[in-house]
């Protein structure tokens, strides 16, 4: 072999080894989730009268938000958020692999038919999107469990004022509830790893982290 072609050779992979390095050095690196906490395991009720209990969740990537019917601004907004997720991730060809789960933080007034037809108005796909709904114990499990705030405002002579502010009983008649802001993503374990802001999440960021979880397969300890 002539000397001129071991130095093309050379030349050749004296590139090849600048341009591996230089791609490592510039290449965006992806950093592993944390583990955040871990969703609690309990069985609510879904917008059929079904049991469903949220272990049956693992194997799957969950996108988990949180509302009641009767919220005035939040809840619709994050809910909006959650059908352009499920539509992204449909489109990303990971439907099968992602289950989307709303709970109600309002569980005295949001019973199935309730959760069925809210999440009609926002025409959910329920083949991976469940709406839950259970006893006040059972949500608490939730609320305690992902550490949400969550509190009902009551309205004396028209003046909102927060259940823990109340002097005497709770009165009778239409209250809110304020409650945190928030969608978790659950990897296939039950942890959570991520967390986006509710009703102000951008899709596109939301739709990267749960591509990151499905494509992670060790998913913490």
């Amino acid at each position: 072999m002539s000397r001129t072609l071991w130095l093309k050779i050379g030349v050749g992979l004296l590139v090849l080894a600048v341009g591996v390095a230089a791609y490592q050095i510039i290449a965006p690196r992806v950093e592993p989730l944390p583990v955040l906490m871990t969703l609690p395991g309990v069985t609510l009720t879904n917008q059929d009268g079904q049991a469903y209990d949220l272990s049956q969740t693992r194997g799957k990537v969950v996108v988990l938000s949180l509302i009641y019917t009767h919220c005035p601004d939040i809840c619709p907004l994050t809910t909006a958020k959650m059908k352009q997720i499920q539509d992204r991730v449909r489109g990303a060809g990971l439907a099968t692999q992602v289950q989307l789960v709303t709970f109600t933080v309002d569980p005295a007034r949001d019973r199935p038919a309730v959760l069925k037809q809210f999440a009609g108005l926002f025409h959910a796909d329920f083949s991976n999107w469940t709406f839950l709904t259970g006893t006040s114990d059972q949500i608490d499990v939730l609320i305690k469990g992902l550490s949400l705030y969550v509190e009902r405002v009551y309205y004396v002579d028209n003046t909102p004022v927060p259940e823990t502010a109340l002097t005497g009983p709770a009165p009778a008649g239409p209250y809110l509830v304020n409650h945190t802001d928030r969608i978790f993503l659950v990897d296939r374990r039950g942890n959570v790893r991520a967390l986006t802001p509710g009703s102000r999440t951008d899709v596109d960021d939301a739709l990267r982290l749960i591509q990151q979880i499905v494509q992670d397969r060790k998913e913490g300890p």
